[in-house]
């Protein structure tokens, strides 16, 4: 063979390599926007009316101190998140329910809570201690989620 259908060669080979990467960037980029299977249909009527709708309850705004040495302040705002009819009991329990998160900021320090916000382990350990609070609802009856809108640490 000569050199110049060697290098013909290796030319044709580099394109497709290069076409065979550039169709499977484009398979992947394309399952990555539609998702694993087959696009869902839409939900229909049934489904949504048999949905449990969740409700929204708002504890308020608490400002505690941290456990560092220097004077630091947490200040949040949370509101719950919860499905079937925990109104009433929430609002018979709210001072409960506002002192365990209170406990639950003045167990932190800054740093801690800071990480905690940003990797919503706070989140989820407040729904946890909350549940615990609540201790007899059921599983159609509980808390399901916690947000927290508001966050500042001075």
């Amino acid at each position: 063979m000569s050199g110049k259908i060697k290098i013909i060669i290796i030319v044709l080979i580099v394109l497709l390599v290069g076409l065979g990467i550039g169709l499977f960037a484009y398979m992947a980029s394309k399952k990555a926007t539609t998702g694993p299977g087959a696009a869902l249909p839409p939900p229909t009527q049934d489904q949504i009316s048999n949905t449990p709708k969740m409700g929204r309850f708002d504890l308020g705004e608490f400002v505690a101190n941290t456990r560092d040495e220097e004077l630091h302040y947490i200040k949040i705002q949370v509101e719950i998140g919860y499905i079937g009819s925990l109104e009433q009991e929430l609002e018979e329990r709210k001072a409960e329910l506002r002192d365990r998160v209170n406990n639950h900021l003045m167990k932190l320090n800054a740093q801690r809570a800071k990480e905690d916000y940003v990797d919503r382990f706070m989140h989820k350990d407040l729904e946890r201690e909350l549940n615990n609070v609540l201790g007899k609802s059921t599983s159609e009856s509980r808390i399901i989620q916690v947000v927290i809108p508001t966050f500042l640490i001075n």
